[in-house]
């Protein structure tokens, strides 16, 4: 009985030894350093302080710019964080419009001078009027899919497919 009693005894003293030393690790500041002692709970080997310092001394630069980083791409969608990141290669085409048709069912279709044909994808006659032949006019991709026919004067937009 003495025994079983002698068990439990040192089974709770080490429990609570344990929780003192994660409240310690809790209150450690430095991260790597808070990161250390909680490996050495969990797996009973701890790294050396210089090991430690090495390991962080060469992040820390890389940290502070991929935190403001973080802070600047907050609320954007990983698309839009990707055009931020290559803002220089965002797909866009530049060129002229040569010739403007009209569908049947009142869409417009747009040559261009790259001999592409574009259609537009609603009906909005107040923002057509910007685009007029021999326009200088760029497309962009959109940011749910799609395409934008922007023309470089007027800085007008309209949604817009491919045809051929």
């Amino acid at each position: 009985m003495k025994k079983y009693f002698l068990a439990i005894f040192i089974f709770f003293n080490v429990n609570i030894i344990s929780e003192v030393k994660i409240e310690d690790c809790a209150s450690i500041e430095s991260d790597a350093k808070r990161l250390a002692c909680y490996d050495y709970l969990v797996t009973g080997m701890s790294k050396s302080i210089d090991e430690i310092d090495v390991t962080t001394s060469g992040d820390s630069e890389e940290r502070i710019s991929s935190s403001a980083e973080k802070n600047s791409n907050f609320g954007l969608s990983r698309r839009q964080i990707n055009e931020s990141r290559n803002s220089n290669s965002r797909n866009a085409l530049n060129a002229s419009i040569e010739a403007i048709s009209k569908t049947f069912g009142g869409k417009t279709r747009f040559k261009l001078s790259n001999n592409q044909l574009w259609e537009t994808q609603s009906v909005v006659s107040s923002k057509l009027g910007s685009f007029k032949e021999k326009s200088d006019i760029r497309i962009e991709e959109a940011s749910m899919g799609g395409f934008w026919m922007i023309n470089k004067s007027s800085k007008v937009r309209i949604k817009v497919k491919r045809i051929s």
